[in-house]
């Protein structure tokens, strides 16, 4: 048996002579998403001989998508993480006289700025065990201060990177313009 396709009112159906199944409207409108800021509305009418939905007319739109994220805010936060974690990862410094690796996650800063605070307050004098290259060594009021310094410049320096990149971020005015921007 062949398949026969007819129109009642708005709707299509199919039929084989026994059992009839709707197929829908006889108008249809299909929007798709090209990417964060453009949709296509693609309209199509079915046609009864070819027993399918033929494509009549497609119109593309700006439409935001309020679930994505633009371009530029992707780049600012793949700039922000790699700064975070360029800012974790540590520094060195040579206080010591030679060059040592310093930890600066979060709790390594937090007591680095208690101990200064320490220091500042005249609670520690003489010299006291500080890590650096992952192992404890004794370090001055001065080679603390160093350390410190240290620590403040790198984490400066990181954050400055990252607001001159973000700025080249949002002045950007074309995708591949924003692809270059790298840490």
């Amino acid at each position: 048996m062949s398949m026969q396709f007819y129109i009642d009112g708005p709707n299509v159906f199919k039929t084989d002579g026994v059992s009839t199944f709707a197929v829908g409207t006889i108008e249809k409108l299909e929007t798709v998403r090209l990417n964060y800021e453009t949709v296509c509305d693609i309209s199509y009418s079915f046609d009864l001989e070819q027993g399918e939905y033929v494509e009549e007319i497609r119109t593309t739109r700006t439409e935001l998508d309020p679930n994505a994220i633009s371009p530029v805010d992707a780049k600012i936060a793949e700039l922000n993480k790699a700064c975070n974690e360029a800012i974790l990862s540590g520094f060195t410094s040579d206080a010591l006289g030679t060059d040592n690796s310093y930890d600066f996650d979060y709790d390594a800063q937090i007591n680095l700025g208690g101990m200064l605070n320490a220091i500042t307050a005249g609670m520690i004098s003489g010299s006291f065990p500080w890590k650096a290259s992952g192992i404890p060594q004794l370090h001055t009021i001065n080679q603390f201060k160093a350390v410190f310094a240290a620590g403040l410049t790198h984490k400066n320096s990181n954050i400055g990177k990252y607001w001159t990149l973000k700025e080249l971020a949002i002045t950007a005015t074309t995708p591949e313009e924003i692809e270059v921007i790298i840490w």
